[in-house]
């Protein structure tokens, strides 16, 4: 592979970031009013058609934007995601926070990147992320909660 010139690169870099996160944005715009399931469908979809779109150039630009990092204002993107959490905050078991947002793009992106790597199917990646992400959002895990020995709940009645 040719190299690219570190400015051309750091440009390139960009502008797949603002289409992806255009793309990603549009998905959660258009999924306003319906459940967080068919909201989070429309983003995966997204996801996936961006990626499967033109798998090579995807490739290439990914590998750029680690090596180059990221230098693109991204806060409507992610004001977007934090969004569609507050707008679910009920139906989800984790906080609908900043920190929690952070984590679920890249669990997106490693399964649709697993996918597309592996030669799945776009439906089939769908299907592998939309479970990965909804693992994420709706398992509600109490491993931070374990009480002191002799504080358990009897399961005798009084």
């Amino acid at each position: 592979m040719p190299a690219i010139f570190p400015v051309a690169a750091a440009i390139a870099v960009a502008l797949f970031e603002k289409a992806f996160q255009d793309t990603v944005v549009k998905a959660v715009e258009d999924g306003k009013g319906k459940g967080l399931k068919s909201r989070l469908r429309l983003v995966v979809r997204a996801l996936v058609s961006a990626h499967y779109y033109r798998p090579r150039l995807n490739r290439v630009l990914e590998t750029e934007e680690e090596r180059l990092g990221s230098e693109a204002d991204d806060s409507a993107f992610h004001a977007n995601l934090l969004q569609l959490l507050r707008d679910h905050k009920k139906e989800i078991a984790m906080p609908a926070s900043l920190l929690t947002e952070r984590g679920f793009m890249p669990i997106l992106r490693a399964v649709v990147d697993l996918g597309l790597g592996s030669g799945a199917s776009p439906r089939s990646t769908e299907h592998r992320a939309i479970r990965a992400v909804s693992g994420y959002l709706l398992y509600r895990s109490r491993w931070w909660e374990r009480r002191p020995v002799g504080k358990e709940k009897s399961d005798s009645k009084s």
